[in-house]
C-alpha cells in the first residue's frame, strides 16, 4: 500500500520570510532616513541660530544664501563692522559647541541595534525556512522510498506467483505436474479424514467424501515416437491431456505423471463410481482421432489402473494416500499385462482385516483386495 504525505510548496516559506523581513525593514529605513536628514540639517539650524538675519530672510521668503553677505555678518548694532577674525572665532565656537556631533553619537548606536535586530531576524527566518525545507525534503524522500519499496514488493510478489505457477505446470501439455499434486493433496486428504470422522460420530456412512485415483498410460506409445518422430509424440500427449480435461470437472486434478502416463484425481465423489469413470477414460481415448500434420489421423488406446482413497470404508486409516497411488499403479500394470485397452481397479474387501504392516505385493494384496476389470464390468453392466 502506497503511503502519502502532505507536501507544502517550497516557495511558501520563502515568501513568508521575505514578507516579514520587508515589513520590518521599511520602518527601519524610514527611521534611518529621518535620522540622516536631521544630522544633515543640524549645521544649518545652528548657523541660523547664530545668524538672526537668516531667519528674517527666511520669514520674508528670501533665500538665505542670496540675502546673506559677509558684510552683514560683520556689522554691529552701532554700525561698525566686526573683524573677520571675530567672525571666524564665532563660527568655530558655534559649530564646535553645537549638539550635531552629540546627536550623531546618540543616533548611531540606535541605528546599529536596529540593523543588528533586522539581521538577527533574517538569520532566524532563514534558519526556520531551511529547517522546513529539510523536513519537506526528508518527508518527500521517505515517501518516494516507501512507494518504490511497495512497487518492488508487488512486482516481486507477482513474479513469485508466476514462478510458482510455472513450477506446478507441465511445459509440454499445459496441465498440472507431479509437483502440484504433492503440494495440494495433503489438504484434500485431511478433508476426507474429517468427513469420515464426522460420519462415524453420527453413525452414518460418508456421502461423496472419497477421492478416486486413475493412472492412465497410452498403449504402444514408443512406436509412435519411432515412426513419426518426437514432435508428433508430443502432439499426441497434448491432445490426450486436453481430452482428459474435458472428461472431468474443473476442481478435479488432471496431472502429467511422467512420460506417457497421466494421473487423474476425482475429488469428493462416491467410490462406487470408480469402475464407471475408468471405463469412461478408456472409451474416450479409444474413440479419439489424433490429427497429425501431413500424416492424417491415427487411433490409439490406453490402459487404466484405479484405486480409491480411503482404500477401506471401515478401516480408513490403514492405507495412506501414497499407498493408494501405488495400488493404482499395480492395477495399471495388471491392465498392461492382460490385454491393454482395458482397466483394473482395486478396492478393499470390507469383510477382511487389513494388516497393520501392509506389504503391497500382488500375492499379498489379494487377501484383502477386491479386483475389478473391464471384462467383469462388461458382464455386470
Amino acid at each position: 500500500m502506497v503511503r502519502r504525505s502532505r507536501h507544502y510548496p517550497l516557495g511558501r516559506g520563502t515568501c513568508l520570510a521575505c514578507c516579514l523581513t520587508l515589513s520590518l525593514s521599511f520602518p527601519l529605513q524610514a527611521y534611518s532616513a529621518t535620522g540622516q536628514a536631521q544630522l544633515l540639517a543640524a549645521p544649518f539650524n545652528q548657523a541660523s541660530a547664530m545668524l538672526p538675519g537668516l531667519e528674517t530672510n527666511a520669514a520674508q521668503g528670501l533665500s538665505p544664501l542670496v540675502s546673506y553677505s559677509p558684510s552683514m555678518a560683520g556689522r554691529k548694532d552701532d554700525g561698525s563692522i566686526a573683524s573677520n577674525t571675530a567672525l571666524s572665532h564665532n563660527r568655530g565656537t558655534g559649530l564646535t559647541s553645537s549638539s550635531w556631533l552629540a546627536s550623531l553619537h546618540e543616533l548611531r548606536p540606535a541605528l546599529t541595534l536596529n540593523y543588528l535586530f533586522a539581521c538577527l531576524f533574517a538569520i532566524v527566518a532563514l534558519a526556520y525556512l531551511m529547517h522546513r525545507l529539510y523536513k519537506q525534503a526528508v518527508t518527500y524522500s521517505t515517501t518516494r522510498l516507501e512507494q518504490k519499496i511497495d512497487e518492488r514488493t508487488q512486482a516481486l510478489a507477482l513474479e513469485n506467483k508466476r514462478l510458482h505457477e510455472m513450477s506446478q505446470k507441465d511445459p509440454l501439455t499445459g496441465i498440472k505436474n507431479r509437483h502440484f499434486i504433492e503440494e495440494v493433496i495433503d489438504q484434500d486428504v485431511n478433508r476426507v479424514k474429517r468427513a469420515y470422522d464426522a460420519a462415524r460420530e453420527m453413525g452414518q456412512a460418508p456421502v461423496k467424501a472419497d477421492m478416486l485415483a486413475f493412472i492412465v498410460d497410452i498403449d504402444h506409445f514408443k512406436p509412435i515416437n519411432d515412426t513419426y518422430g518426437h514432435l508428433v509424440g508430443d502432439h499426441v500427449l497434448t491432445q490426450v491431456a486436453q481430452r482428459l480435461n474435458t472428461l472431468f470437472r474443473n476442481y478435479d486434478y488432471v496431472v502429467r505423471w511422467g512420460g506417457e502416463e497421466f494421473l487423474v484425481v476425482a475429488r469428493f465423489v462416491d467410490r462406487q463410481q470408480i469402475d464407471k469413470l475408468a471405463e469412461k477414460i478408456r472409451l474416450a481415448i479409444e474413440t479419439m482421432d489424433f490429427g497429425l500434420e501431413h500424416q492424417g489421423a491415427i487411433r490409439l488406446t490406453a490402459s487404466v489402473g484405479a484405486a480409491p482413497y480411503p482404500f477401506s470404508v471401515t478401516q480408513a486409516d490403514k492405507i495412506s494416500w501414497e499407498q493408494v497411488i501405488h495400488l493404482a499403479d499395480m492395477a495399471l500394470y495388471a491392465a498392461k499385462t492382460s490385454s491393454r485397452n482395458t482397466w483394473f481397479s482395486y478396492r478393499a474387501q470390507e469383510t477382511q482385516a487389513i494388516p497393520d504392516e501392509v506389504h503391497l505385493h500382488p500375492d499379498s494384496i489379494e487377501k484383502f483386495t477386491k479386483i475389478s476389470s473391464r471384462s467383469y464390468y462388461r458382464k455386470t453392466a
